[in-house]
Order: C-alpha cells, then structure tokens, then sequence
C-alpha cells in the first residue's frame, strides 16, 4: 500500500495536477479556444506515448509556435504535414518564411493553398486568396536572395514605435525630422515624421487618407515662416499604405515605405524613387534589396551623406510597440553579397549578427562617437532661428553667436541664395507647364534654358558661402 501512494506522488510531481486531470478532449477544446500554453502539456504527455502520431505531432507543433518557438515546432510539423494535416503546411511556411527560406515557404503555402481551393467550407476558399499572396511573396523573397546587400552595420538600438524618428541623428546638411504638430503648429491625426529639407523650404511627409490609410503629401514654405497647402504626390499613392517618406540631398531621390502587398514581402517596406525636374514625374519605385527589407514591417530609411551614414528601422524579431534602429556605412556604389555562400548569405539577409557585417579589426567607435554628439531635436529652419554646424560639437542656433562679422555675412549670403533658388527653382516648374501646354513655346523655352543656367551657376553657392563663413568663424575664435 505504501508503494502505491509512493507512486502516486511521484506521479503528482511529475505532471501537475490540472495536466493529470485534463483529458485530451479537453486539450483539443482548449487549443480550438486558442488556449495553447494551457494545451501544451497535455499535447506533450500524450505525445511521449505516440511520437509518430500525425494529429498529436500537430497540435503540439501549432501550440509551441503559437507560444512563442517557432524554431522548435518545426520538427513536429513536418511529421504532421507527412501525414498530411493541412494546418502542418500553413505553420511550416510561416516558419520558413521568417527564417528566410523562402523556396521551402513557396511550397508548404502551395500545398496549403491547394487544400483550401478543394475545400467545401466557403470561409476557407476565401483564405485560399491570401495564401497565394503568401506563395507570391516567398517567391519574390526567392529572388531577392540573388541580391543581398553587404551593408556594414556599425550600431542599432531598440525604440518605442510611436516616436523611433526622434533617435535618428542626422546633420544639418541632410535635412531634419519632426514632429507633425510641433512644427506646423496643428494637430492632424497621426500624421508621420516630417522631413524638412536643410534649406527649410520644403516638407514631405504622410497623413491619413479617405480609405483609413495613409498618402504621400508634399507642402512648400510660402512665406518666411507660413507653409502652404499639402499637395498629395499622385504619382506614388496607391490603395495601399504610402508613409515614412524621406527626401536625399539633391532634393530628387525619394525613399519611402509602402505596404503594396503585391511589391513587399509583408508589411511595410522601403521603396526608391527619384523625381524628374523636365517630365515632373516620379521614376517607378523599386523596393530595396535585402537586408533593408524584410518579412516584417521596414520603416524611414534617412541617408546622412555628410557623415556618411544610414539609419532604417524595423520591428523585425521586436515585441509589439517596439523597433530597432540600424545605423549603417553608406554606400553610393554598394556591393552585394556572392549567391553561393548559402549560409552566411542568409544570415546577412536577416541581419542575423550585427558583428558578422563588419570588417574583421575595423574601429567604428570614432564614427558613432561624432553621431552622438549630433542633436536629435534642432529648431525648424525660419526666420527668427537657425541651425550652423561651425565644427564638431560647435552648433549656431542664433545669429547672434557669430564673432566674426565676415562670417555672419558669408552665412546670411547662403541663406539669400538658397531663397533665390528656391524661387527660381518654382519659377522654372510654371515655365514647363506652360511650355508643356503650348503656350508662346520660343520664348517658354528660352526662358527655360536661361533659368536653367541660372541654377547650375548657384547651385554650388550656398555651401561655398559656408564654408568661408565656418573657416572666418573659427579663425576668429583662435585669435
């Protein structure tokens, strides 16, 4: 008798008692109800009794994938997709499509897909829809993998989603991102990020649209510190989701993140365009190469051409409200990663270590320390506030910093000339509609050509103005 209650408790030990007392029906119920943490244990205790069973090797597999490890569901789903258990192939190509096996995704949502499609059940002949798209996008994701981009990522640091942009540390000569209601002055739903070009005259950023989603909008400074109406960018909204845009220095480059789910592998992700001053249109937008993109969502990639470096964010293996933030070299000619080294090329792909995309003995710690001490709020360029980079840790806010009385002068001579530009720049934009409309087209395009001469003349001005200023200003402070 005393052997037996012995046994007894052992067995109490071993399997608690809420698992001893749960019936696999009461499992199955649970897992039905989405209660997979309860499910588990009591999906594993019957599994050690029959490891080949396909429904068990199922149940256990969705419950440890829905709980969290995907990596470890994947043996006991593919016993149950030999047995063929439809809900084994969904799992599977979920699995291998986060891992980045894309071609084992591509055919787990095939045979998935097919299932549906002979199904009776009308709910899950419409699924059969969205696991086409699935099958689409692994595809897509196949070929992406002949084009991995060797990026050097020197740093990355975790964020709330809600505000990311404010850690972006870009100097002044890249423009600046704000906050929607802190630069306009107006709240409108949840507009995104603001980019403000370094001259100050021009913003480009995304509001909600008629459709609950989110557009493209473009608005010009009017006046000296008054923008004008936001004119939405036609050529790049589509019924999708358009957002996080982010404008190059030559004021023609255009990234962005869309949703498009026929472009993207799921979610948002980062697309390039560029604008054409003559036709006024946007190049057709061409998504990123991986690791820039992924199966999660890729948000405001922003180039730093005077330091020298990117930033793009991601929620990719982040939990719910956050994003990391990857800080990289830039590169205006990149290299791509060779098809062969399979291993290493998947990894990159993910960007699986940040160590492993650096160059073996490099010291980044130089670069990371001059991005620090950039400010992550300036001011918005008007006419009562300024922002002058004179030399490292040396930031004018105010034109009453200046010692030197030639270098407010060479500073002030830029601001003029970026006004005349800018002025000029919309002047010649009403020439080619009219010329684009026939109207008086000789004397249209002599005009064109002469203001076309104009710019490429005062183009460089600006920043030669700058740099006598920062050169007067620090010669001034060394006396």
């Amino acid at each position: 008798m005393k052997k037996k209650i012995a046994r007894l408790g052992i067995l109490l030990f071993l399997f608690p008692f809420g698992v001893v007392s749960q019936t696999l029906d009461e499992a199955r119920t649970m897992y039905r109800a989405g209660e997979y943490a309860e499910a588990l244990p009591v999906f594993e205790k019957n599994l050690k009794k029959k490891p080949k069973n396909p429904s068990l090797n199922q149940w256990y597999g969705v419950c440890l994938y829905e709980t969290g490890d995907h990596a470890g569901a994947e043996k006991y789903l593919k016993i149950a997709a030999a047995g063929k258990i439809p809900t084994a192939y969904r799992y599977l190509g979920d699995i291998y499509f986060e891992q980045y096996r894309f071609d084992e995704a591509a055919k787990y949502y095939t045979y998935y897909t097919e299932y549906l499609e002979e199904s009776d059940d009308e709910d899950e002949n419409e699924d059969s829809e969205y696991y086409e798209l699935r099958s689409a996008q692994a595809e897509t994701g196949m070929q992406k993998l002949a084009k991995v981009q060797a990026v050097t990522v020197i740093d990355s640091l975790v964020a709330d989603k809600a505000d990311f942009f404010r850690r972006y540390r870009l100097s002044a000569e890249s423009g600046s991102l704000h906050d929607y209601a802190a630069l306009f002055g107006e709240k409108i739903g949840d507009a995104s990020p603001v980019y403000l070009t370094q001259r100050g005259d021009k913003t480009v950023y995304a509001v909600p649209n008629e459709d609950n989603g989110y557009e493209l909008v473009v608005r010009m400074r009017s006046g000296s510190d008054t923008f004008g109406e936001a004119e939405p960018i036609e050529d790049l909204n589509t019924s999708y989701n358009e957002n996080y845009p982010f404008l190059l220095s030559d004021g023609t480059t255009l990234y962005f993140a869309s949703d498009d789910e026929d472009e993207s592998l799921g979610g948002y992700d980062i697309f390039k365009t560029s604008y054409d001053r003559y036709t006024e249109d946007y190049d057709e937008p061409e998504a990123l190469p991986l690791p820039f993109n992924s199966p999660y969502n890729d948000y405001l990639l922003a180039i730093d051409e005077n330091m020298g470096v990117g930033w793009f964010a991601s929620d990719r293996f982040q939990p719910e409200g956050k994003v990391v933030i990857y800080i990289f070299l830039w590169e205006e000619k990149p290299e791509y990663l060779a098809v062969e080294d399979s291993p290493e090329l998947l990894r990159r792909a993910r960007l699986a270590s940040i160590r492993e995309t650096q160059t073996a003995d490099a010291d980044y710690t130089k670069i990371i320390e001059q991005i620090r001490r950039i400010p992550t709020e300036r001011p918005a360029a008007n006419s009562n506030e300024i922002y002058f980079i004179v030399s490292d840790g040396i930031v004018y806010t105010d034109l009453s910093q200046f010692r030197s009385e030639q270098a407010r002068k060479h500073f002030l001579k830029a601001q003029e000339i970026r006004k005349s530009i800018t002025a000029q720049e919309n002047e010649l934009q009403r020439l080619r509609k009219k010329y684009a409309a026939g109207t008086d087209r000789t004397a249209t395009a002599a005009r064109i050509e002469t203001l076309e001469k104009k710019l490429e003349a005062l183009y460089p001005q600006p920043e030669a103005h700058e740099m006598q200023s920062r050169a007067a200003e620090l010669s001034e402070q060394h006396k």
